[in-house]
């Protein structure tokens, strides 16, 4: 239905250009408002005309793509615009069409304008909201985000203005190290911590560091971590000659996961399963979360998570961006008391997550919420409740068990949102784990596909946890594969360091033999 300006013809171009003149521009006043209470709402907007038979984006003068700093390859992302408050553009003088919206709990707009007759005017579109989060004490954060190649001024303009329209309460930036190319990363400017003068829109705001060793530019290495709640950063910041260019191959992640832990710091295993380190720090608890879908995804939640929780692991799910927002993708946390940095992170921590870039989920297992341990002297039954809204169609929400899929429910279109509803008795005969999901491949409105899943409820049946033996396998295979490409790959300077590194991987398959 929409067509870019490069995809028109040169004489269209030039029709175009004419009507933009000055004089044939209409000025409007543009202001996203909750149509609950009237308070003024940040959220992005998209404007379109007709050109012939096709319609097309307009780029309102003044306004923030939302897509800034992302590569072409995401035009969707790039077809909305930012608007954190109201803001007074230009639009030709003809009948233009704008969508908007603010973050993910809220309906989309849709109105069209006449504006041929020049007249400047106040335009204050309504915006419904279907969950309110914050009420039920859900708050949202991106845990992984950098920015480079911007100045000091874009980057503060784009913290303070793009998490707010996103609908965030709190964001991690995180500094990051590579030898030569960290000139352009403009985060590694500001300071470790809570950064309070990028809050005037009301997101938190807080700095952290990726640490992180890679064997090669772009290979797999020991992985990558986020430290967040740190007091200073943990040295070195990057590890090995695949990123410091300075070999080598030391320390391993587990030392700068202890260091930042002596701050009180949270550990975040990055990047869904890549890197060698993430197992072995499992098993002797130096991680408190794991980031799924934070630029990347290595390996599906079937295809290696699972394996994790039915090995006997808890593993809370989290989520970032990365380079830049090119997702709406977030983590909630049920977050107790007030809100801040170390409040949501202790959330976190506790497993009390759902991660998503669309449908908003609540799961219950009898009187259980996300993140517990529900205790069973003998196996029963029990009541398994999920629900599922958003403004995209998710199409289908699930109840997993153990990695199994045990119950479905279909979305239905609701107004402008869709939802669906579980709620059935389920039989418990072994220890394991539930958590609800969605399955689909439909995008979102930035052109990224849907996902949504809780964190584990966790059963224990007479003291018992999950442990099964498939599943202790494919772990004890994949730390065995990775000690063979370390000691295939790696520098280092003494045969201590060797027998450090190695050490944690015969440490974890001792662990996963008993």
């Amino acid at each position: 239905m929409r067509a870019c300006l490069a995809c028109l013809s040169a004489v269209g171009l030039l029709l175009i250009a004419a009507a933009f003149a000055p004089d044939r521009m209409c000025r409007i006043t543009l202001t996203l408002t909750d149509a609950e209470t009237g308070r003024p709402l940040p959220g992005v907007v998209q404007i379109t005309h007709k050109v012939g038979d096709q319609r097309v984006v307009l780029k309102p003068s003044g306004l923030d793509s939302r897509g800034w700093g992302l590569l072409a390859k995401q035009p969707d992302i790039a077809d909305w615009f930012v608007l954190p408050q109201a803001e007074t553009i230009e639009l030709p003088r003809q009948t233009v069409t704008l969508e908007t919206f603010s973050g993910l709990e809220t309906e989309a707009a849709t109105i069209e304008l006449d504006l041929s007759n020049g007249q400047p005017r106040d335009v204050s579109i309504l915006l419904k909201r279907f969950r309110k989060s914050h009420e039920r004490g859900w708050r949202s954060a991106n845990t992984h985000l950098h920015l480079m190649k911007l100045t000091r001024e874009e980057s503060d303009r784009y913290l303070r203005d793009f998490p707010a329209v996103d609908g965030l309460d709190v964001l991690f930036v995180s500094h990051l190290k590579r030898a030569g190319a960290d000139q352009d990363y403009i985060t590694n400017q500001y300071p470790t911590g809570r950064l309070k003068f990028l809050e005037t829109r009301g997101v938190l705001v807080s700095n952290g560091e990726e640490h992180r060793h890679n064997f090669g530019a772009g290979g797999e290495g020991y992985g990558h971590v986020m430290l967040l709640g740190l007091k200073e950063l943990v040295q070195p910041v990057s590890i090995g000659e695949g990123i410091a260019k300075t070999p080598p191959d030391f320390p391993p992640l587990a030392m700068g996961l202890e260091t930042a832990h002596q701050q009180d710091g949270t550990a975040i295993w990055c990047h869904n399963n890549w890197g060698f380190e993430d197992i072995p720090n499992w098993l002797t608890g130096r991680l408190d979360a794991q980031n799924i879908f934070d630029g990347g995804s290595h390996g599906s939640f079937a295809d290696s998570f699972y394996h994790y929780l039915n090995a006997g692991l808890k593993v809370p799910f989290s989520t970032g961006t990365d380079w830049f927002m090119d997702d709406f993708a977030r983590v909630y946390a049920a977050v107790e008391g007030d809100l801040t940095p170390e409040s949501w992170l202790a959330a976190l921590r506790a497993g009390r997550t759902v991660i998503t870039n669309g449908p908003l989920l609540e799961f219950r297992v009898n009187n259980g919420r996300i993140g517990d341990t529900l205790e069973l002297a003998q196996p029963g039954e029990v009541t398994v409740t999920a629900n599922a809204i958003g403004r995209s169609n998710f199409e289908l929400l699930e109840i997993v068990q153990n990695g199994q899929v045990i119950a479905s429910e279909s979305s239905t279109a609701t107004a402008g949102h869709f939802a669906a509803t579980i709620r059935k008795p389920i039989k418990i005969s072994e220890p394991g784990w539930l958590a609800a999901r969605i399955s689909t491949a439909a995008k979102n409105e930035y052109g990224r596909t849907l996902f949504g899943h809780t964190s584990a409820i966790y059963v224990t049946i007479d003291g018992r946890s999950v442990r099964r033996a498939a599943d202790v396998a494919w772990l004890r295979h994949e730390v065995e594969v990775a000690r063979a490409t370390i000691t295939e790959k790696a520098q280092f300077d003494t045969a201590e360091q060797r027998s450090k590194v190695l050490g944690l991987y015969d440490q974890a398959l001792r662990s996963l033999a008993d």
